[in-house]
């Protein structure tokens, strides 16, 4: 599909050549370059990939194989204990390649977290782009858990702490005004 190639032929050197790498095609042009070329044609390849990828998971055949995944808890679990190993899906904090790796992003309590997987944690994040689990979670309402009820309550001998620091500090710009007695 040309479509999902559009623009992509600016973000990508030797965008031609990267190309027949990934369409298996071979051409006359591939032995008139230097081996320093052609190691910038393959990681060149390797980008053009990923970012055919990030189009096609936003597909309506992308997003049905990233449910299956997505159902079988492929892309992990929530790290959150109130969470209730909640599956999780990819996302990126870039669209941009080479700019961060991939995160996990959990639709109950919708903060991103690093793979437990370092090899998926090694994953650019641009090739998931920053769109997927919103797109996915807007195609499939049904699929948006209730957020979590329990907030963990941080307590010293079974006390609970009222205040932070910075709300004691009648110095500190963040700190909220006591009550006068």
């Amino acid at each position: 599909d040309d479509f999902n190639l559009t623009g992509l032929g600016s973000q990508v050197p030797y965008y031609d050549y990267a190309l027949d790498i990934i369409l298996d095609v071979e051409t006359p042009q591939d032995e008139m370059l230097t081996e320093e070329q052609q190691e910038v044609v393959e990681s060149a390849a390797e980008v053009l990939y990923g970012l055919i990828h990030q189009r096609y998971i936003v597909t309506h055949r992308g997003m049905q194989q990233m449910l299956e995944k997505y159902k079988r808890g492929e892309f992990g679990r929530c790290p959150r204990v109130f969470c209730e190993g909640q599956a999780v899906l990819p996302v990126g904090q870039s669209d941009v390649p080479h700019k961060l790796t991939v995160k996990v992003f959990c639709p109950r309590c919708e903060d991103v977290y690093y793979p437990k997987s370092s090899r998926k944690a090694a994953a650019d994040g641009a090739y998931f782009g920053t769109s997927f689990p919103h797109l996915l979670l807007q195609a499939y309402p049904e699929l948006v858990p209730p957020r979590p009820t329990q907030v963990y309550i941080p307590r010293i001998y079974g006390f609970r702490l009222h205040r932070k620091e910075k709300d004691r500090d009648p110095k500190s710009p963040d700190s909220k005004p006591s009550a006068q007695k």
